[in-house]
This record gives structure tokens, C-alpha cells and sequence, in this order.
């Protein structure tokens, strides 16, 4: 029977009404009005529908939440950043069309089963990627992970992560078993083998080194909670559970002594208010811009938040908050966690181990990426350079995202058609 998933066309219609509802009002509140900028809502409507069609003429099993989920966060981005800065919000459209192109293909792709035989090309890939800013990369706040082609930048460490978690989850899913067994003892500490456990370790540890030279330190703590959760997926051990928080603190130290910029964010976070006409200038506007908001916010339109620093593409949360106040903060966090729980769903739903670990892998990368920035953003940790996927400017990140989540989508059709 023909899959008319009409779930999916009844909440995909109700998405985009709240994104027409709020580009509308940003766009009175406008100083200029500008007709033709119903173009972004129009062409993104458009494109969204056009793979609700696709995935209802290729009779897809895949989950019917997933695409209006992402659909809120889209649209409610370009509603702000259109607020914010038109030239952003123009190429937000432009990064989001080229974003569903992808997601639609691969629910065209036969079987994902078959990248597992490929875990050592992805790898290869993954680790180009990162080494490429080395020798043509420019440097950009203090991190050189951008390629400038043309007039346009571009972040190759967000390729770089699916390919990492794609080859992590070939290589976890053919060696669960020997990782769980303790073969090698290293004074008190039992261990795998070195030859099962030595290649994994030296694959994340020159990861972690390619991010530490371009001094990309917000995307190096995403790669080791990536490989984090795919090990504990894999081989549920409470000791390399605990090895991975050492890790991470015992890194967390070096990297505060051997980075002045490090040193800087953590003063920042402290002590912002001591440092609020100089370096803390971003915090401190921020955190103004969100008392502001108070319960229901300024109203679309109506805040102030272009007077914080890269309010596009670090703080657009920030902007959200003061002009939506707590109800539409939380409503906005509760659609993240949704989108998890949909991610997590589908891979946990799997019986294959390398699906289930792709989906653990990227629902993840998606997940620390948003928990890093919307806790920078409400100084409950020290603000990274990292965008709030979906929803800040950001082309190469928007891109990938997508990617992920079509890889998320056509990983639960595969297992719902099984």
C-alpha cells in the first residue's frame, strides 16, 4: 500500500505556518519593507513540500516527524536572522536549498549497510579534511579551520565529522565484541588488546592533534564526545565511560595552559562584569538581551540584540530569547530535544550494529553541538565558536547538518522496511 504519510503533511503544514507567522513579523517590523523578500519563506516552503512529495512517491517508512521538526528551527532562523541581517538571512536560504538537496538523495541510497566495509576510506577522508587548513586554511577568531573559496568560507572539519562518525561506526560495529574483553593489563587498569584498541585510539588521537594545531578547540571537544558515546554504545563499559571524563578534564587543563585564548574565554565566563566595556563586552550584552526578554519577550522585531557581537553566527539564540522571552526559549529547546529523541530512536530501533552506531554517532555530533552553544549562550559553560545547528548563519554547518539528518531519516526507513 502506498505510504501517504499524513502525519507528516498535517505537522509539516503547521511548521511552516509558524515560520510564515514569524518571517511575517520580523519583516514589519523592518525599517524598509521589502516585497520581494517573501522569497525565503516561499522558496523554503517550496522545497520542503517537494520532499514531503518525494518521500511519499517513494513510499518512505521513514519517520513522519522528523522533516517538520527540522522545518521549525529553518524557518524561525531565517525569520531572525532576517531581523538581524538580510544579507545572512538571504544566504541562510541558499545554504538550507542546498542542504535538502542531499537529504533527499540519500533516501534514495540502497543500503547504508554497505559503508561499514569502508571504515578505513572514511577515516582517510575525515582526516584530510582536518589537515587541509594546515596548508590552505585562514585564520578566523583565533582558529584556522576555514578554506576561502572565492568570496565564500568554508569549515571542512563539518564534513569532517560525519565521515568520522561513519568510519568510527564501521570500525566499532566488527570489534564490539574484542573491545569488551579485557585482554591487556597496564598496572591496575585491564585494557582491550593494543591491536583492537591501539588503531581507535591513534585514529582519535590524531584527530584531536589536527584540532589542537588549528587551535579549533570547540570542534575537538565535539570529535571526543563523538567518539565517547559511539565506544560506550558499542562496548557499554563504565571504565572507558569514566577514562573518557578524565580525558576530557585532563585535556580541559592542558588546553587552559597552553592557550591564551582559552585562558581569556574561561576569565570571560567568571568574570564577565569585571571585563564588560572590553573582552566580556559579548557576554555581558547577552545576558542583558535575555533578562530583557523576561516571560514572552519584546515581541519579533521589537529587541535589541544587533548590539552584540556576531549576534548571526554565535549568539542568534541570544536574539530569540530577548525577542521571545522564556515561553519561546523553551518551546525552541523542546523542538532540540525532540529532534535528539527522533535521532536516538531510529538508531536504537536498529538491529544492525553499524546503523545503530551511525545514528548514535550523528544524533549526537548534533546534540553536544547544541548543549555547547545554548550553554555558552546562557553562560552555564564558557561560550565556543560553534553555530546552534539549524538555527544560526552558518553554510557549511547548515549543509552538514542536513546531510545528518538525512542519513538519520533514510537509517529509519531502512529499519522500519526490515
Amino acid at each position: 500500500m502506498k505510504a501517504s504519510r499524513q502525519t507528516e503533511r498535517a505537522l509539516l503544514g503547521g511548521a511552516i505556518a509558524i515560520g510564515w507567522l514569524a518571517f511575517g513579523l520580523s519583516w514589519l517590523a523592518a525599517p524598509v519593507w521589502e516585497p520581494q523578500a517573501f522569497f525565503y519563506p516561499a522558496a523554503i516552503s517550496l522545497a520542503l513540500y517537494l520532499v514531503h512529495l518525494s518521500l511519499r512517491a517513494m513510499e518512505s517508512g521513514a519517520d513522519e516527524l522528523l522533516l517538520p521538526l527540522l522545518t521549525v528551527p529553518l524557518f524561525l532562523g531565517v525569520a531572525t536572522l532576517y531581523r538581524l541581517d538580510r544579507a545572512s538571512a538571504f544566504w541562510q536560504v541558499i545554504w538550507i536549498l542546498s542542504g535538502l538537496g542531499p537529504l533527499l538523495l540519500l533516501q534514495m541510497v540502497t543500503d547504508i549497510r554497505a559503508w561499514r566495509d569502508h571504515w578505513l576510506l572514511l577515516l582517510l577522508l575525515a582526516l584530510g579534511c582536518l589537515a587541509s587548513t594546515l596548508l590552505f586554511g585562514i585564520e578566523v577568531y583565533g582558529a584556522k579551520s576555514w578554506l576561502k573559496l572565492g568570496p565564500m568560507r568554508f569549515q571542512p572539519s563539518e564534513p569532517a565529522k560525519i565521515l568520522l562518525a561513519l568510519a568510527l561506526a564501521g570500525y566499532l560495529s566488527r570489534r564490539k565484541e574484542l573491545l569488551l574483553v579485557r585482554f591487556w593489563q597496564l598496572g591496575p587498569i585491564k585494557l582491550p588488546h593494543p591491536a583492537y584498541f591501539g588503531p581507535l585510539a591513534l585514529a582519535v588521537a590524531l584527530t584531536l592533534l589536527l584540532m589542537v594545531v588549528q587551535r579549533d578547540l570547540g570542534t575537538g571537544l565535539l570529535l571526543f564526545g563523538l567518539f565517547v558515546c559511539e565506544l560506550f554504545v558499542a562496548a557499554p563499559r563504565l571504565d572507558y565511560l569514566l577514562l573518557g571524563f578524565l580525558a576530557l578534564g585532563a585535556g580541559g587543563m592542558v588546553s587552559y595552559r597552553l592557550f591564551n585564548h582559552v585562558q581569556t574565554r574561561i576569565n570571560i565566563w567568571l568574570h564577565p562584569w569585571d571585563q564588560a566595556a572590553g573582552q566580556g563586552y559579548q557576554v555581558v550584552q547577552a545576558l542583558l538581551a535575555i533578562s530583557a526578554g523576561g516571560l514572552l519577550g519584546a515581541g519579533l522585531g521589537q529587541g535589541s540584540p544587533q548590539h552584540i557581537p556576531a549576534i548571526t553566527t554565535d549568539l542568534t539564540f541570544v536574539a530569540w530569547c530577548e525577542e521571545t522571552g522564556l515561553a519561546g526559549s523553551i518551546a525552541l529547546i523542546v523542538v532540540y530535544m525532540l529532534l535528539s529523541q527522533r535521532g536516538l530512536k531510529a538508531a536504537l530501533a536498529s538491529n544492525d550494529d553499524f546503523l545503530t552506531l551511525v545514528g548514535v554517532g550523528l544524533t549526537s555530533l548534533f546534540t553536544l553541538q547544541s548543549l555547547v552553544i545554548l550553554g555558552g549562550a546562557l553562560r552555564l559553560i564558557p561560550l565556543t565558536g560553534v553555530t546552534l545547528p539549524l538555527f544560526n548563519y552558518g553554510g557549511s554547518s547548515l549543509v552538514s547538518t542536513l546531510f545528518s539528518f538525512g542519513l538519520i531519516l533514510r537509517l529509519s526507513a531502512e529499519e522500519r522496511s526490515s
